[in-house]
């Protein structure tokens, strides 16, 4: 039976790619949201989250359970324990109070890029870093509280907007980026003016020694992991 559905899976693979329609490059382009650390992993003592465990195939498998949002668990990261494909799903990420990046040869780290960058990628709302101030430098009001300013965007109605604390988000995707409710009670809205990630781009001569964490061309085209042979073959693989 398992046979059986092996040779469903590939041809299913198979004819999808023909036709077109990606299922077998999001099945291989599963990491592409996420930042990579050999040898790693990130723990927390006291978070009031621990990270679920599960069984896993790959890291591209660890990498699809992350992306399911379930509603009281809210998956940042996963550490993949390489010897017995162990998938530690992590509701915290590397800013969370009172988490450790600590070294480890059992194991790399897998951190969703969205949470440890302080850039935007267009005006969607992938936005989930740790700015709490607007352009015109207003502190922002809790998304939960509804004192000053009301609203309706609680973090409950809309838990995979990951609406934290008063970090700035964009919930209804406008397309000014980034904002939050104010602590003012005369300015009610405002945007937070998180630069662009290629704003941040800073190179000289031809960039041989950039260094940086830009991973969007500059037409908006993600770029494909150098650790990824998908969709473009190539030699330029990374040192392990």
């Amino acid at each position: 039976m398992r046979t059986n559905v092996w040779i469903y899976q590939a041809v299913v693979c198979v004819v999808v790619t023909v036709l077109g329609t990606g299922f077998c490059r999001r099945t291989h382009q599963s990491l592409q949201k996420y930042e990579k650390t050999e040898n790693h992993l990130l723990v927390c003592t006291d978070c009031p989250q621990p990270p679920l465990v599960r069984n896993s195939r790959s890291q591209e498998h660890c990498a699809r359970k992350c992306k399911k949002v379930k509603k009281n668990f809210n998956c940042r990261a996963f550490n993949f324990q390489r010897h017995n494909r162990k998938c530690h799903l992590l509701p915290f990420d590397r800013f969370t109070h009172g988490v450790q990046k600590q070294a480890n040869v059992n194991f790399t780290l897998y951190e969703k890029k969205d949470y440890i960058r302080e850039c935007i990628i267009g005006t969607k709302d992938n936005y989930r870093g740790r700015r709490s101030w607007t352009k015109s430098n207003i502190t922002c009001q809790a998304w939960s509280d509804n004192n000053i300013n009301e609203h309706t965007f609680y973090p409950d109605r809309y838990p995979t907007q990951d609406l934290r604390e008063n970090f700035c988000r964009n919930p209804n995707n406008d397309p000014g980026g980034p904002w939050c409710y104010t602590t003012d009670p005369n300015v009610r809205v405002e945007e937070c003016g998180i630069p662009q990630c290629s704003e941040e781009v800073c190179m000289t001569c031809n960039g041989e020694d950039y260094q940086g964490k830009m991973d969007h061309t500059e037409r908006g085209k993600e770029c494909q992991r150098w650790d990824s042979a998908r969709p473009h073959k190539h030699h330029f693989q990374p040192k392990k």
